[in-house]
């Protein structure tokens, strides 16, 4: 399970073990619960993508988290499925300009409202966790 997340010496983030509280939650029609976050990066939309899509690249900045991928078409979208829970993401990249991209994570199939607030605040960080990998690597 996608747990919430801390920071460490290094600037990486992992997971912690106290959730925060949030009252927030955003309900689907089907009943089930969703959370977005996004960011935008300095950074193209094909590197972006290859973090992505790379499970040895991806494990170094999201950190705890076992996902399949389901789909993906480079360097515009990747959907996965969280093995821990079976709950969805979809990633949307889109280029804004030859070195910039926005990356926008959609986490759906979530049970309940706490789930949403842990997951909210997850992956902030972990979006800022990307940035820093990507920042490294440039």
């Amino acid at each position: 399970m996608m747990r919430p997340v801390r920071a460490t010496k290094t600037g990486l983030v992992v997971p912690s073990a106290k959730p925060p509280v949030f009252n927030e939650a955003v309900k689907k029609r089907s009943g089930d619960f969703a959370v977005s976050a996004s960011k935008t990066i300095n950074v193209t939309a094909a590197k972006t993508f290859a973090a992505w899509i790379d499970s040895r690249r991806r494990a170094r900045w999201l950190v705890g988290v076992k996902l399949t991928i389901r789909q993906a078409a480079a360097p515009k979208f990747v959907r996965l499925t969280c093995e821990d829970d079976d709950t969805d993401i979809s990633v949307a990249i889109t280029a804004k300009g030859r070195s910039r991209c926005v990356v926008a994570v959609d986490h759906t199939r979530l049970a309940n409202a706490q789930l949403v607030a842990e997951r909210r605040h997850c992956w902030k960080e972990m979006l800022r966790n990307l940035t820093h990998h990507l920042a490294e690597r440039a």
